[in-house]
């Protein structure tokens, strides 16, 4: 399990608590979905899901959940946390807190532009073998617009098909330090199966293409001269592809507990930085699974 090291200062903790638990939760709020001819529509121009003016959604609870990872991509060291998981989604017609924040500038029957945001864990150096002696990786926070076009009847309840294209500024953040290291767009296909009455189970699937700067690929994959060795040569990345991946979240609800995993994968195979000393394999995941009890909520 990970220690609480210097980069896993309180202030750094708190950011990995959010984003990495908001990763793991699914699209759980709003009404199940009921097996028979009555169907809940959304007309065009109606706002997030059905949502009327005004109206808000939302539960709290508190959870536990268990994450596995590489330590970043192109590392072959893993590693795991255990951290509490909070449970907490909001949604009205404008904003939404659920599998991390959503604020929708634009929302149509075909066409949704919202902001949303990623993140990368910081790494210790001395605990990889490629980057030992480099300086550490600090927590990284993504945030920028998506572009989100929905290809299937927006009128089906049970399932919706979107292809999306966020484009995102990334920042290296530490105690009273923000570095702008980039930008990225990340093309991708999303599948999302909605929670029905009869099983309980909803489901989403995402796989796509990343791209990014040349500023960003370098943060991760440079070895600058200083820093190179006899088997760690001086490198210099490039802008371009950055691989491509695929995301899968479940979670399953019974009365008040929501159980969940999801997995990431990524595939450095064709990436501008592939032949970078710092890219020791070619395949990066991040695993959770974990629960959550709901006591509050909206409804």
């Amino acid at each position: 399990m990970i220690a609480i090291k210097k980069h896993y200062k309180p202030f750094i903790f708190c950011l990995t608590w959010f984003f990495v638990s908001s990763s793991a939760r699914s699209a759980d709020m709003g009404a199940e979905i009921i097996e028979d001819d009555t169907r809940v529509t959304v007309e065009a121009g109606t706002p997030k899901d059905g949502l009327k003016a005004n109206e808000v959604e939302w539960t709290m609870g508190i959870g536990l959940g268990v994450f596995d990872y590489h330590l970043y991509p192109g590392a072959k060291q893993t590693n795991r946390l255990v951290l509490p998981a909070p449970y907490f989604t909001f949604r009205s017609p404008k904003f939404e807190v659920d599998r991390g924040i959503k604020s929708f500038l634009y929302n149509s029957e075909e066409i949704v532009i919202d902001v949303s945001a990623d993140f990368g864990l910081p790494v210790d150096s001395d605990d990889t073998l490629a980057r030992k002696g480099m300086p550490d990786l600090d927590f990284v926070v993504q945030i920028g617009p998506s572009l989100e076009f929905l290809l299937n009847d927006r009128n089906s309840n049970y399932f919706d098909v979107r292809f999306e294209i966020p484009v995102r500024v990334a920042f290296a953040v530490d105690i009273g330090n923000m570095q702008n290291i980039g930008y990225l767009v990340e093309p991708r296909l999303s599948l999302n199966h909605q929670r029905l009455a009869s099983t309980g189970i909803s489901q989403k699937a995402t796989m796509g293409l990343k791209f990014a700067t040349q500023d960003y690929h370098s943060y991760y994959y440079d070895v600058a001269p200083e820093f190179a060795t006899a088997i760690r040569p001086e490198y210099k990345s490039d802008a371009g592809f950055g691989g491509s991946f695929v995301n899968y979240r479940i979670s399953y609800k019974t009365n008040d507990f929501i159980y969940w995993t999801f997995v990431r994968y990524q595939s450095l195979r064709g990436a501008e930085f592939e032949e970078s000393p710092l890219v020791l394999q070619d395949d990066y995941y991040l695993i959770g699974i974990g629960f959550a009890w709901i006591f509050a909520n909206s409804m």
